[in-house]
Order: structure tokens, then C-alpha cells, then sequence
């Protein structure tokens, strides 16, 4: 942050106290001339708060309205208007508890913000409506992930119960308990997952977050390990435990891997070369008609290899495709 930037802060948190400042007061406080005192105090009337300067002995500058009980925020308009929106949007989050979070942040915020600033967050609420998702995600502890982001920087081991993969099944059940070392957090589709070492296995394992069941206290701490790769995400995404997807298929592309680049998202699957003229997609999605779709948009000669299911989607979109042509032609 500028130096300009903290002395504004610093400012305004002077001016929201009972008592109004001389221009001479705050020019020796921030060790500045009485110039830049004037030039600081316009500048945040630019920015919208209500500055309000009297004469006489009694005078001096005083903050009028907002930040009562937070410290007013250095935010432009549009700044204001983004935390706004990550906060309403914090509303309908995925992590459990933090509707109630949210909405206490977004109060405090609304407080602090000018008037013109405040009906335009208004206006937000009022004329924007979520729009819900198909499919709905699962809840994940706030305070679960506090411990496990806690963890990941003071290197201690942790035990929990962890469900077995079971393709399709979301609900807690047995399962292992592991021990392991972990290092990131990282969000993916929604969904928050802890790419850990189990010490067990001896081997990097990804966990989803919301499936963990810690066992506390912690383990001992740990001397850390070079990470299985420097993109971090781009691992995870290739390691995804097996139940994240309900339908999962493997597909023979006649096209090389550098042809699919940018086409397949990492949320739909992974590519893997096998020579100059094909390779392999693993491919994954909530429903087959989806996948079908997806291989649809490539545009390139398949093979469905292990999905007869998929295969037999594939065969009902050329049903109706072709039925769609011959109607044209008559």
C-alpha cells in the first residue's frame, strides 16, 4: 500500500472520533504541510464521505456520516461495488455458516460506504436474483477449514476418518482413518479439497473437505516435502477422488492432444497423448448427456471405450439428428 494510501486510512480513522482536528494537528501528526492536509481531506470528499471543516477556535475537520463502528474503507466505487457483490454472493455460499458472516460483513460495510455508495449496493440486492444451482454442493465447515489452512502453515500432521469412494454416494459413512501432512487447500467446481501426504501410503493423496472427519489434537509437526508438482490445481484436477463425477468414461480421440487445447476444461476431464495422431480423454460429468455433448463440441472422431451407457446416449443424439436431416430434405 502507498504511503498516501495509509496516510488517507490513518486519516479517517482519526476523523470518525468525537472531536474535530485542526488542519495544524494533522500536519504535524503525519508529518506533512498544512498543503497536503487540505489536498488528503479533498481527496477523500472525492472519494465520497462527508469530511465536514468549521472555522473559529473550536474548528477543524470531522468525518459527518459512516464508519461509526468499523473503520471507514479506502474503496473507489467500484471496489465497493465487487466486495458487495462477493459478499451477497457469500450469502449463498458453500461454506456452512457463512450466510450469517456475510450478511454481518455486508451491514458493516454498507455503513462505511458514502450515500451514493450505499443506494448503489442497495439496488443490487434489490434488482439481482441468484440464480440456483442445479446441482446442490455440499456444506463445508468454516471452522474445519481454518484448522486445515492453521495446519498447512504451522506443518503438523492430522488424523481423520475419511468415507471410501463410492461412485455417486455424497453421504457420510466407514471408513479409513488416515494420518497425513497437509499442505494445500485448494476450490475446485464448488467443492474444497486438502491435497495432503498420507504417511500411511507414502504416497499425495486429494481429500474432499467436506467428506473429513478430523481427530483432534493434532499430530506432531512434520519437515516439509517438495510439492508432486508446481501447479498445484492443475494436480488436484488430475487427481480427483473417483466419486466426484456420477457418470465417468474413457474416449479414443482421433486428434493429437495439442489439438484439444482449451476445448476440454479441466472440470470435464483430462486428455492424455498417445501418439502424434490420437489420444485419450477421461471424461466426466453429472449426466451422460453432458459427456455426449462434450465430445460433440470437439469435433473429432471418437471411440467410446469402456461406457456402454454413454455409447448408447451417443447412438440416440444420431438417431435424432439424422431423423432432423431427412425432415429437412423432404
Amino acid at each position: 500500500m502507498s504511503q498516501t494510501a495509509v496516510r488517507l486510512l490513518s486519516l479517517l480513522s482519526l476523523l470518525q472520533s468525537p472531536r474535530a482536528w485542526s488542519g495544524g494537528e494533522l500536519a504535524k501528526r503525519f508529518g506533512v504541510s498544512a498543503r497536503t492536509v487540505r489536498h488528503d481531506i479533498e481527496r477523500l470528499r472525492e472519494l465520497g464521505y462527508a469530511v465536514e471543516g468549521t472555522r473559529g477556535g473550536e474548528g477543524g475537520y470531522r468525518l459527518g456520516s459512516g464508519g461509526a463502528s468499523l473503520p471507514p474503507l479506502l474503496l473507489d466505487p467500484d471496489e465497493a461495488i465487487a466486495v458487495a457483490v462477493g459478499l451477497r454472493t457469500g450469502v449463498n455460499c458453500i461454506i456452512g455458516g457463512m450466510e450469517e458472516t456475510s450478511v454481518r460483513a455486508l451491514a458493516k460495510l454498507e455503513q462505511t460506504l458514502p450515500s451514493r455508495l450505499r443506494i448503489r449496493v442497495h439496488n443490487l440486492g434489490r434488482y439481482t436474483v441468484p440464480l440456483p444451482s442445479n446441482h446442490p454442493m455440499p456444506m463445508v465447515d468454516p471452522t474445519l477449514l481454518t484448522v486445515l489452512v492453521g495446519l498447512c502453515d504451522s506443518r503438523e500432521r492430522l488424523r481423520f476418518r475419511y468415507p471410501e469412494d463410492r461412485v455417486g454416494a455424497d453421504e457420510q459413512g466407514a471408513g479409513t482413518t488416515y494420518d497425513v501432512e497437509p499442505y494445500r487447500l485448494v476450490n475446485r467446481q464448488h467443492r474444497w479439497y486438502l491435497l495432503a501426504f498420507a504417511v500411511d501410503e507414502g504416497d499425495w493423496r486429494v481429500f474432499r473437505v467436506d467428506r473429513i472427519d478430523p481427530r483432534l489434537p493434532t499430530g506432531p509437526r512434520f519437515s516439509p516435502r517438495e510439492l508432486p508438482t508446481e501447479d498445484v490445481a492443475a494436480y488436484v484436477a488430475q487427481h480427483l477422488p473417483g466419486h466426484v463425477w456420477r457418470h465417468r468414461a474413457t474416449v479414443r480421440l482421433r486428434a493429437p492432444a495439442r489439438d484439444l487445447e482449451g476445448k476440454i476444461t479441466s472440470a470435464e476431464g483430462a486428455v492424455e497423448p498417445i501418439d502424434d495422431r490420437s489420444c485419450v480423454l477421461h471424461l466426466g460429468a453429472e449426466s451422460l448427456q453432458t459427456m455426449a455433448l462434450a465430445l460433440a463440441r470437439l469435433d473429432v472422431e471418437f471411440t467410446v471405450v469402456d461406457s456402454p451407457e454413454l455409447l448408447e446416449v451417443v447412438r440416440t443424439f444420431a438417431d435424432r439428428f439424422n431423423a432432423a436431416v431427412a425432415r429437412g430434405s423432404a
